[in-house]
């Protein structure tokens, strides 16, 4: 586990280079900081990279982003499974049934971690994550595993919920909320992007974490066709000199004074 947090990068404007990081201990705020060097630094701090405010702040850099919010949340849990009496579900390790707005704005994972002894002739000898993943700002609860069943007997399709109702549950709901598509396009920043620095994975590109996390431009389309299909979709484009365009669907464009968004041809295509 790293104890250690990069707090600012190091750089040679005169080059356009950035030549290192300035880190420090996490454990300590006030803890003297030390210097990394490097022929290439690479930032892969994932979706809450820092990379943007550093870029503006040495090279008066302005990343332009597109982030398409679409009121993703999830619970999420390790839990041992049970046999339901379903034969089609019971043998399936992964168990998948996505989202898919706006018919449909819940969805249900399952996916195996690892075997585990039991002497429970029922169990189905898995330790698994379970997530109930949602859009549309449709949260589900998290303060217990009881209103969590309740809230799934109403919004899923009961065979899932019989899944639910025969886990044991095994670690914390943990619940994760506003997670975003969030592309930074730093190609049309040219040679204005310092030569040796990458972001890599999420810090480049993060989508909906039901799906994987890629960069290239034809998974940017394919893993966000389904959260444009959200009614109270909301998109906020920044451009290389600074200014913000904010999109935002359903009767909350007009309250809010925000235009609509419209759909690219890509997405209408693929959908």
């Amino acid at each position: 586990k790293c104890n250690t947090r990069a707090t600012e990068l190091i750089v040679d404007k005169s080059l356009n280079v950035v030549k290192g990081i300035k880190y420090r201990s996490k454990q300590n705020i006030g803890s003297p900081s030390f210097d990394m060097y490097g022929d290439f630094i690479i930032d892969c701090t994932g979706r809450y990279t820092s990379s943007p405010n550093w870029l503006n702040e040495n090279f008066n850099l302005i990343v332009p982003t597109i982030q398409i919010h679409f009121g993703c949340s999830y619970v999420t849990f390790i839990g041992e499974r049970f046999r339901i009496g379903d034969s089609s579900f019971d043998s399936a390790l992964v168990i998948s049934n996505p989202v898919d707005s706006p018919e449909k704005n819940v969805g249900f994972i399952v996916i195996p971690i690892r075997t585990i002894k039991t002497n429970n002739e029922n169990s189905l000898g898995t330790s698994s994550t379970i997530a109930i993943n949602c859009v549309n700002s449709e949260y589900p609860p998290n303060d217990s595993y009881e209103n969590l069943l309740e809230w799934t007997k109403e919004n899923l399709d009961p065979k899932y919920y019989t899944i639910l109702k025969a886990a044991k549950v095994c670690s914390p709901l943990i619940p994760s909320r506003h997670a975003i598509d969030d592309r930074k396009y730093v190609e049309s920043l040219g040679k204005k992007w310092p030569q040796n620095y990458i972001l890599l994975g999420d810090s480049m590109c993060s989508f909906n974490p039901q799906y994987a996390q890629v960069i290239s431009e034809e998974c940017w389309f394919s893993s966000t066709t389904n959260d444009w299909k959200t009614p109270t979709l909301k998109v906020i484009e920044t451009d290389k000199y600074g200014q913000v365009k904010t999109y935002q669907r359903d009767g909350n464009s007009t309250s809010t004074n925000n235009p609509e968004p419209r759909t690219p041809i890509m997405i209408r295509f693929m959908q």
